[in-house]
């Protein structure tokens, strides 16, 4: 008997040294609706990787090679390549949606049409070598320990941009994350793919990055400039063996567009 709990001992302690990786669940909703309606995205972490995964599209970070890969599982497409390839390739893909959208219009029309898209296009497509970014006067008060979100005890961080409400978020020591996925390098591969926007985010700052240090924001309500409140939540956690190939293109995928994974379909 003292051998089979031994053994049984043995093998819990093998699986959980090969648990490597996380899996975190999350839903998107707004305060104002119900939470049951709410977006899921399963997100997996890995030794400089991250893969999310809502509904059909699966969109992966691989932060050693600097590179992104979007999935469809339903038409078996993919698109691989850097943060400056998808850049291009979106800027040129929105272009062929803009002359798809002026088709037909009077030639006056179109010109004032096309000068608006233009500028929409300049905003989010910005010259990084010729961007000037304003610094954000971002701060961070300890508010309330011991909250419970979905079984993970957490303390409430309450943060303000120039004194007025940005964020509230809940971080869970219990989520130790931070320790096994570089959240830096992440936010440096986001502000390539964001082409210097990201940035500013507060989630490029020393303070943010101090709290993930503590733990993982299992609650996070952001306020939107029309008086909307936004909220990710965590529904799970847990440790899960992965290995690269878990973040790898599929075999029998063939490459395609951005269109034809649906990415904008997954931006909806």
């Amino acid at each position: 008997m003292n051998r089979t709990y031994l053994t049984i001992l043995l093998l819990i302690l093998s699986a959980i040294a090969s648990a490597n990786g996380w899996h975190i669940t999350t839903r998107y909703y707004s305060k104002n609706e119900n939470p049951a309606n709410a977006r899921i995205e399963q997100v997996f972490l890995h030794n400089g990787y991250m893969k999310m995964v809502t509904g059909e599209l699966t969109t992966i970070f691989d932060l050693k090679n600097g590179e992104i890969i979007y999935l469809n599982q339903d038409t078996q497409r993919y698109w691989k390549g850097s943060p400056a390839k998808f850049n291009a390739e979106v800027k040129a893909e929105l272009e062929i949606i803009i002359d798809q959208q002026l088709y037909g219009m009077e030639s006056e029309q179109q010109e004032v049409m096309r000068a608006m898209y233009q500028e929409m296009l300049k905003a989010s497509f910005p010259d990084v070598s010729q961007a000037i970014q304003e610094p954000r006067n971002f701060s961070v008060r300890k508010d309330k320990d011991g909250e419970m979100i979905s079984g993970f005890t957490s303390t409430l961080y309450k943060v303000s941009e120039d004194n007025m409400p940005f964020e509230n978020i809940w971080i869970s020591a219990e989520l130790a994350i931070a320790k096994d996925f570089d959240f830096i390098s992440l936010s440096q591969f986001l502000n390539q793919l964001a082409s210097g926007a990201y940035a500013v985010s507060f989630e490029s700052t020393s303070e943010y990055f101090n709290l993930i240090e503590k733990g993982y924001p299992v609650k996070v309500e952001m306020y939107r400039s029309d008086g909307s409140i936004e909220v990710s939540e965590v529904v799970e956690a847990k440790r899960l063996a992965l290995t690269a190939k878990d973040f790898s293109v599929p075999s029998g995928y063939n490459p395609g567009t951005l269109s034809d994974v649906g990415v904008w379909d997954g931006y909806r």
